[in-house]
């Protein structure tokens, strides 16, 4: 997948269809409610824990959640990687 959503936008729609706020989703999960909302704010991915927690709870397999997060980090490198070969380009063409 080119661009892929960070994991946290998937999860928070499977809290919306289950009307579980931030703070029961963590309890459910076995987490602080803080690392479940760096998750949904694109600001941490999901850990093999995290996998495993939300396997638990029915929401998926581990093994497909840490494909999806693979993937994930894959297209930011890769969309990383292709800002700076456009930097790189631009600063070589003669002017």
């Amino acid at each position: 997948m080119l661009n892929p959503p960070h994991l946290g936008e998937l999860i928070r729609e499977s809290m919306d269809e289950v009307g579980w706020n931030v703070t029961e989703t963590a309890a459910r999960l076995g987490c602080e409610r803080g690392t479940l909302s760096r998750l949904l704010n694109g600001k941490a991915g999901v850990s093999a824990n995290m996998a495993l927690a939300l396997e638990a709870i029915g929401w998926g397999t581990a093994d497909h959640w840490m494909r999806m997060q693979a993937s994930y980090e894959l297209a930011e490198a890769r969309r990383a990687r292709g800002w700076q070969e456009d930097i790189r380009v631009r600063d070589a063409v003669p002017r």
